[in-house]
Parts: C-alpha cells; sequence; structure tokens
C-alpha cells in the first residue's frame, strides 16, 4: 500500500513485489518505503540523511503500509527504542485505545489520532458535563521525536489511569468527534451497522473496531 502518483506508477506497477525481511521489496528498486521517501523528498534529502545514519520510520508501525503520510525520517536508536514502547504498546492497547501516527506532507505537521473502544468521555468543566468520544486528534508542529514522546506517554497514562491529560501533551491544536447516542431495538444490539433516517452508523464493539485512521489532510492550528 502506498501513495499514488503518477510520475512513478508505471514503475511500480512494472515489476513483482516481494517480502524480505517483513518490508515490501523489489531487486530493481529496493525497499518500498526507501524508494516512496527518495520520490517524494529527493534523492539529495534521502542521501544526506542515509549518512546521517537516519532510517525511513513507519510511524504506525505497519511496515506493508508505504503511504507517504506514514513514513518519516528517525535516527536509528529513535527508531528501535519506537518499536520497543509505542509500537509494541499501541498494538496492544489497540483494543482499547486505537492510535495512529501519521504527517500530513502537504503542510509538514504530525498528527495523533485516537480511536476509541473503549468507554471514554471529554469532560467540559463549563458544562459540567462529560460527553462520550468517538475519536480525538493532536496536531503538531515540532521534532517527530517530541511526537514519538507525546505517543508514549498517552499510551502509558491510559493503560495506568485510564485517562488522557490534553494539558500535558505537546500539541498545537486538537479536535474531537463524538458518539451519536442511539437506543437499539432488540434487533440491532448484535448488528456492527445500525441505520437511522438514511444515516449508518458503526456500533463500536458489536464484532467491529477502531483499528487506525488515515492522516487528516490540510489541517493546521485553528486561530483561538
Amino acid at each position: 500500500m502506498t501513495t499514488y502518483r503518477e510520475d512513478y506508477y508505471d514503475e511500480l506497477t512494472s515489476v513483482t513485489w516481494s517480502e524480505v525481511n517483513g518490508y515490501l521489496h523489489n531487486g530493481k528498486y529496493g525497499y518500498l518505503h526507501r524508494y516512496i521517501m527518495q520520490k517524494w523528498y529527493g534523492p539529495d534529502m534521502f542521501s544526506e540523511m542515509n549518512q546521517r545514519g537516519w532510517v525511513v520510520d513507519h510511524m504506525n508501525g505497519e511496515k506493508y503500509d508505504c503511504r507517504i503520510s506514514n513514513l518519516e525520517f528517525l535516527s536509528t536508536n529513535h527508531n528501535i527504542a519506537k518499536g520497543h514502547t509505542v509500537d509494541a504498546e499501541s498494538e496492544r492497547l489497540r483494543m482499547h485505545l486505537a492510535l495512529t501516527l501519521c504527517k500530513d506532507f502537504s503542510t509538514g505537521y504530525y498528527q495523533i489520532h485516537l480511536g476509541c473502544n473503549d468507554d471514554i468521555s471529554l469532560y467540559n468543566a463549563a458544562q459540567g458535563k462529560a460527553y462520550r468520544l468517538s475519536t480525538i486528534r493532536f496536531l503538531y508542529n515540532c521534532d517527530y521525536r517530541i511526537v514519538i514522546t507525546d505517543a508514549e506517554k498517552i499510551l502509558l497514562n491510559y493503560d495506568l489511569e485510564k485517562k488522557v491529560n490534553i494539558s500535558s501533551l505537546q500539541c498545537v491544536d486538537w479536535k474531537a468527534e463524538f458518539t451519536v447516542p442511539i437506543a437499539l431495538r432488540e434487533d440491532e444490539r448484535d448488528r456492527p451497522i445500525i441505520e437511522r433516517d438514511g444515516k449508518y452508523y458503526v456500533a463500536i464493539g458489536n464484532g467491529i473496531w477502531f483499528h487506525s485512521s488515515h492522516v487528516d489532510e490540510g489541517w493546521v492550528p485553528t486561530e483561538k
């Protein structure tokens, strides 16, 4: 899986890609994730990153996901550490809190997305009321390593305390989507998709769960 671009589509589809060490590889073009990074960032930057000893990180931990929104340069040591912390813990907690890391190439901003498989609420202090969350997203304009640190903090705090402290994060903006309360009929209780007035809703937990999400393209900080 990778981002479509007309200038390299013929190259990618003219060869066969196989798994090598868990990654997609071809004898002519090498590893797919490295090929894509050279196409999007240019050979000069790619060569500079290699000389610095940096590697191409799969941000969401999925090695077959070679979309440009899922690839970023990262030092070898931080890449190894991320694999043992953020990647491993996000997979372990995914059925409770589905964390996705991604980057919008057009803006340069990083994003952390949280899909709420558990019953998680956002408390509005002004209203004195809690609203059940569907997803919550955080926007970053900083070094990728800081984003990784926040992702690790989110996972650890949720694992230990079952909550996320937004004020402790270094994001520049965030936004939330809330669930729609629907009273289920008896014949709907095991259905993953519910229809109301011509609209369809996903019933999280009825055999269907958040796993990951795609980059929110064009998102920049909201002026406040």
